[in-house]
């Protein structure tokens, strides 16, 4: 009988490695497509004018969008819709969009709400108080927009001041019973 040792067992992890690298072992099924990777070449401009930020970070846009359709299978032919319907008002800031009268169509409106919240809240999906299931998308802590406008007086937390889901419930100031 074979010992294993700590090398053996390095040995085949090593080994392992080049037979990922080479697609020798396929990826998990639910993996994206090639088409589903990548974020359509507008997805940061129609972000900028919707959130009204030109600044946005380009190499947020990939994983901003990542998120939008992980979280919504309809998502990509929602956003080809917005996408049309902005380039077809010639819309190229954000009063534009407002002027144009999409934000009064419930569906295309609806759209715009996902991408600007994801933007600005750094993640995709409600945060449920101590749930392990259907979980948000996390895209961002420190880079969501919603620090921006305090940035100069807040302090970004790092972690959990008030312990795991603190949040999730109202602080005694405001607490109405």
């Amino acid at each position: 009988m074979m010992r294993t040792t700590r090398r053996r067992l390095l040995g085949y992890g090593v080994a392992f490695v080049p037979l990922c690298l080479m697609g020798g072992v396929s990826g998990p099924s639910w993996a994206l497509t090639e088409k589903e990777k990548g974020c359509p070449p507008d997805f940061l401009a129609i972000s900028a004018i919707l959130t009204a930020s030109p600044e946005l970070n380009p190499i947020m846009a990939p994983r901003v969008w990542h998120a939008l359709i992980t979280k919504d299978d309809a998502f990509m032919a929602r956003y080809r819709r917005l996408s049309d319907e902005m380039a077809a008002h010639r819309i190229r800031s954000w009063p534009d969009y407002e002027a144009s009268g999409l934000s009064a169509q419930k569906e295309i409106h609806s759209i715009a709400v996902a991408v600007v919240g994801a933007w600005y809240l750094g993640r995709v999906g409600e945060v449920l108080p101590r749930s392990e299931i259907n979980t948000p998308a996390f895209i961002t802590y420190e880079g969501a927009l919603m620090w921006r406008s305090t940035r100069d007086v807040t302090v970004i937390p790092t972690y959990a001041r008030g312990g795991p889901g603190f949040w999730a419930e109202a602080p005694s100031s405001v607490k109405t019973d």
